[in-house]
């Protein structure tokens, strides 16, 4: 039964890897794209804040969340990004969010793609954030529109988490499905978007919002089931009923999207917004005066771990992910036959996964964001050396291999808090 198992998963991962570079788009660059919501206002556009969000780890950057964003805040934030080597996700108030009924939308779309489409930093159109799926059609026709004018550049729509009421839930609801999982393949079937996105804030104050496994998982096998990358937008400002955080708890959401497979992370916010009638904000990565908050190295240092784990996650497939120890009730528990296993207690999230060149990879995550933990992971690996990488050196270094009766090669290691371990072999 082990043996017929992990040969079906070497077979579909094979299959899956062929796919691979079809699913590739112009939102997936060479590099692990890691971006943000809300970046510096005008008046911060300078090459000083643009080196500091280099400098954190990131990627991507997307336009302020306050004020008007005109084509010539579009062109210097598009001109800071070339010079840097950074890639933008610009917004501009002239692409419509549906093409019936508007006369204007098709010049419109025109005249947007004319402004932009030549810029080398240019990753993608903004077109809105989190719609319900009455809203799917006409977006499906903006986006196809859109691909026409500009088939270098995609266009980038985020949905909502799997906390948003469902028609089950409301009348009318935010999803305007009786399920998430429905939403999530009605928006993929109707759109065909060249990146599924997301957004699930998890810290509440008190508590830990329950779900954000099931998400990610939702979200993987959706975006598996239609050969299209999933970015995670992760929370990272306190605001309204969501705690500040510190770095283990950053850490915990990084980690745990990579381990299911993400191809983007972003974080909500960079920059401090201004306080208003309906939230309170702080704890930032970027303060409003331009120095970096309280946020930016613990971001900095986790975005370090994430970048050194997507070199070599980001172009392979996952090909399974489950949880060992404590299931939550949205977890997966661990199979009885797998590639990469951990024998006790320790509560972990396992991704395994394969690359083009016959790599396969085990990101082991330590779920518990307060305490380290030590565990037996076991490989069905043979005779083939099992390597672990080293956060410090950047390369991987072969374990002392001890092979139990089963056939497994076994290595105990200590994860750190949110912390994490990679193995390969081949």
């Amino acid at each position: 039964m082990r043996t017929l198992t992990i040969l079906s998963i070497l077979c579909v991962s094979f299959m899956a890897i062929a796919n691979l570079a079809n699913a590739q788009t112009s939102l997936q660059p060479k590099e692990f794209p890691i971006g943000f919501w809300c970046g510096p206002p005008e008046k911060f556009m300078t090459e000083e804040q643009f080196r500091l969000i280099k400098a954190a780890g990131f990627t991507v950057v997307l336009p302020p969340c306050e004020g008007v964003v005109t084509p010539e805040m579009n062109r210097k934030l598009l001109s800071l990004c070339r010079r840097l080597g950074l890639q933008a996700i610009i917004t501009d108030s002239r692409i419509p969010l549906a093409m019936t009924g508007n006369d204007k939308a098709l010049d419109n779309l025109k005249a947007v793609a004319n402004e932009y489409s030549k810029a080398s930093s240019l990753m993608g159109y903004f077109i809105t954030d989190e719609p319900g799926a009455k809203q799917f059609g006409e977006l499906a026709k903006v986006v196809k529109t859109l691909r026409k004018l500009d088939p270098q550049h995609a266009a980038f729509i985020n949905l909502f988490p799997n906390y948003a009421s469902t028609d089950r839930d409301a009348n009318p609801s935010q999803l305007n499905t009786a399920t998430y999982d429905e939403y999530l393949e009605t928006y993929l079937n109707t759109v065909q978007p060249d990146v599924l996105s997301y957004d699930h804030y998890h810290f509440l104050k008190g508590s830990d919002r329950p779900g954000f496994l099931g998400n990610l998982a939702s979200a993987q096998k959706a975006a598996r089931t239609a050969e299209v990358p999933f970015w995670n937008i992760i929370l990272s400002i306190a605001h309204g009923s969501y705690r500040p955080l510190n770095e283990n708890e950053l850490r915990y959401e990084a980690l745990q999207s990579l381990a299911y497979g993400v191809k983007g992370l972003l974080y909500f916010t960079y920059w401090l917004p201004p306080d208003d009638s309906t939230f309170t904000w702080s704890h930032a990565i970027m303060e409003r005066d331009g120095k970096p908050g309280a946020l930016y190295e613990p971001v900095k240092r986790v975005n370090e771990d994430v970048r050194a784990i997507a070199a070599y996650l980001y172009p392979a497939k996952c090909l399974i992910t489950y949880q060992t120890g404590e299931i939550p009730l949205d977890g997966t528990k661990q199979p009885g036959s797998s590639l990469a296993r951990s024998e006790g207690k320790s509560n972990l999230t396992i991704g395994v996964f394969r690359d083009a060149m016959g790599y396969l990879y085990a990101l082991a995550t330590n779920r518990d964001y307060k305490a380290e933990t030590t565990t037996k992971m076991q490989f069905y690996a043979g005779k083939r050396q099992i390597e672990l990488f080293d956060p410090k050196t950047k390369t991987f270094k072969p374990i002392a291999e001890k092979v139990n009766g089963e056939g497994m090669t076994e290595h105990e290691t200590t994860l750190l808090p949110a912390g994490y371990a990679l193995f390969r072999w081949q």
